[in-house]
Parts: structure tokens; C-alpha cells; sequence
């Protein structure tokens, strides 16, 4: 299926967290002049604790795995609790904030999509077949379609592509395309104007 491109999970770098308290597997990253731009990685979270601090950057977390999580997060005197549930919950908080997880019942797998908030914004967006995706534009840094189960994704033009799960499918070009079968996340990363 030309200009789409499959990542799968093996590929992915291996990373330490920030925290030192665990490990992540990036999938893709763009830094510049000013530095990280974005960011998309998976991680196992094993225990509860502190999320580590990425001032300056906007974080949306999707739960791929598990029984759930709550996040509490803080702000100063403000504060922000998230509820994730059941895979595809997701929630979208600051990065600078003081963000802890406290686990529902054992371990969760999660997708986290970090982008610089002065002038990059992450639409990211639940998926369950049958959907319509739309894969980059003039103002997209990244667009791709992360598989948490095997899916089937078609487009106009080509027969349809087989993507495993845990899988990252990346668009080069603008092309509509349609989740036949599976469920995940569509994310696309533009240039705030």
C-alpha cells in the first residue's frame, strides 16, 4: 500500500523514562531548532507513582491494556482527576503538571502522544471499525493510525492492509483510507498557525 508505512512493535527504540522508574518504547519523534517537538511512545505502567516532568509539552495518554488507572493531577491550587477505564479511555493534561497515577487493579499498557504546546496540537482520536481515516495535509507533522488489536485498514486504490497489533501505520501523503476491521488511534500532529 503505497505511502503508508507499518512500524511494528519490535522496531520501536527502547527508552528509559525521565523518572528512571521504568522503561518506553518510542515510536516516532521530532525535535527542531527549539527541541522536542513531539513524541509518541508506549509504555507498561507496573506500579503507582509520579509522572515524570515535561514542562512545555501537551500530553494526551490512551489506555491500551488493563483494568484502568486514575490520574490526579496538579497545578498549583488547581487540580484535574482523569478516569481511564477500559482500552481506547484516554485523557489530556499538561505536562508540567505534578500528574500521579494510582493503578485500578495491576498493570496497564498506555499510549502517550507529547507534543511542544507553543506551537504544535495533537488530534488524537479513539477508533473502532468501521472508520473513516484521513491521513495528512498541509499543515501535518505526523499522521498514523496505531493498531491495540490486528485491523484491517483500505483505501481507495489498494486492497486491504493487514496490521498487527501493538503496530503503527504512518501516512506520507494525504490519503483517505478506512478502518475495515480492529480497533485504535488515529493521531495526527499539525503546526499551530
Amino acid at each position: 500500500m503505497p505511502n503508508l508505512t507499518i512500524i511494528e512493535q519490535s522496531q520501536y527504540q527502547r527508552m528509559p523514562w525521565k523518572n528512571g522508574l521504568g522503561e518506553t518504547l518510542e515510536i516516532q519523534r521530532h525535535e527542531d531548532e527549539i527541541g522536542l517537538r513531539f513524541r509518541i511512545s508506549q509504555a507498561s505502567v507496573v506500579e503507582d507513582g509520579v509522572f515524570s516532568d515535561f514542562s512545555g509539552l501537551h500530553r494526551t495518554l490512551v489506555l491500551l491494556s488493563g483494568e484502568g488507572m486514575n490520574l490526579e493531577h496538579k497545578s498549583g491550587s488547581k487540580r484535574q482527576l482523569n478516569t481511564l477505564n477500559k482500552p481506547l479511555d484516554m485523557a489530556r493534561f499538561s505536562g508540567g503538571d505534578e500528574t500521579r497515577a494510582t493503578l485500578k487493579n495491576g498493570k496497564i499498557e498506555d499510549l502517550n502522544i507529547m507534543v511542544r504546546d507553543t506551537d504544535t496540537q495533537a488530534i488524537v482520536q479513539a477508533c473502532t471499525a468501521p472508520h473513516s481515516l484521513s491521513f495528512t495535509n498541509d499543515d501535518t507533522l505526523f499522521s498514523g493510525f496505531y493498531a491495540i488489536e490486528d485491523s484491517v485498514l483500505a483505501t481507495e486504490k489498494t486492497d486491504a492492509l493487514q496490521v498487527k497489533a501493538h503496530s503503527m501505520v504512518i501516512g506520507t501523503e494525504s490519503r483517505n483510507a478506512t478502518l475495515k476491521n480492529g480497533r485504535g488511534v488515529f493521531i495526527k500532529i499539525d503546526k499551530l498557525n
